[in-house]
């Protein structure tokens, strides 16, 4: 998944939950089922950063809840 697309599901997740479940791991996997990683690369010489972020879902049905919901942004 894109940043920018994290971004507008982070801001959707933290208006909907408390922010200790978006700032605490532990939180995030039991409340929501799953852990995000944000990796960064550079390109070009520094001039080009590449950011992605990958989700690790650790509950099925809570993984189709977020596609079912969070589909038109990955």
């Amino acid at each position: 998944m894109t940043y920018d697309n994290w971004l507008v599901i982070k801001s959707e997740l933290a208006n909907k939950n408390p922010p200790s479940v978006m700032i605490i791991r532990d939180k995030m996997k039991s409340k929501l089922g799953f852990t995000f990683r944000h990796h960064k690369q550079w390109e070009g010489g520094m001039v080009h950063c590449n950011e992605q972020i990958h989700i690790d879902f650790y509950d099925e049905k809570k993984y189709t809840m977020f596609l079912l919901k969070y589909s038109e942004y990955l």
